[in-house]
């Protein structure tokens, strides 16, 4: 079933976001089908109804929740508003940086996954990111910088920053807007 066929069932909606959390606790190969199923309260049947197996529900977690962070990136708004969606987009879903889903690839056998991955980070996340960077630099409110390098200095911050709003007495909002604020700061043109 695709991604989008998805979301017109309760059950498969509550399997994706339980593989999210799943996923970013255990990995993928520490993540197991049965403790999934225990998460949704569903059988294994039904989580193999919508999903072929293991490696096809990761794969569909990646997609359904990148998904998200481009509906985040996509919102109009100036550069600071939009910086901030997407930062307030990863904060708020992620329990853990995001660096080990990306390692986790390694662990996808076969090839037409590990394009689904490619394309749903490129298409996602990273594809957003650096035309609202282009934009930035365009309009003059960055400096003439290689958006993509942009794009990754953006990210890297905000993955180091998952999980430890708490501890800085900030709750996501407060410090997605502090990050950006960090990162537009130091990228203004002088």
């Amino acid at each position: 079933m695709d991604n989008q066929n998805l979301l017109d069932h309760a059950n498969a909606e509550r399997i994706l976001e339980e593989g999210w959390h799943l996923f970013q606790q255990r990995g993928y190969r520490g993540a197991t089908i049965d403790e999934l199923c225990l998460h949704c309260q569903l059988s294994k049947p039904t989580v193999y109804y919508y999903f072929k197996d293991k490696e096809n529900l990761f794969v569909q977690v990646l997609q359904h929740k990148l998904h998200d962070f481009q509906a985040a990136a996509e919102q109009s708004g100036s550069l600071n508003e939009r910086l901030q969606s997407v930062a307030v987009a990863i904060l708020t879903s992620s329990q853990k940086e995001y660096s080990p889903l990306l390692r986790d690839r390694e662990h996808i056998k076969k090839p037409e996954n590990l394009k689904k991955i490619r394309d749903a980070f490129r298409g996602g996340l990273f594809g957003p990111l650096t035309a609202i960077m282009q934009s930035g630099i365009s309009a003059g409110e960055l400096k003439e910088e290689r958006p993509e390098t942009l794009t990754l200095i953006f990210l890297g911050t905000i993955n180091f920053f998952i999980g430890k709003a708490e501890e800085l007495n900030l709750d996501q909002a407060a410090m997605a807007r502090k990050l950006t604020d960090y990162f537009l700061e130091g990228a203004k043109k002088s």
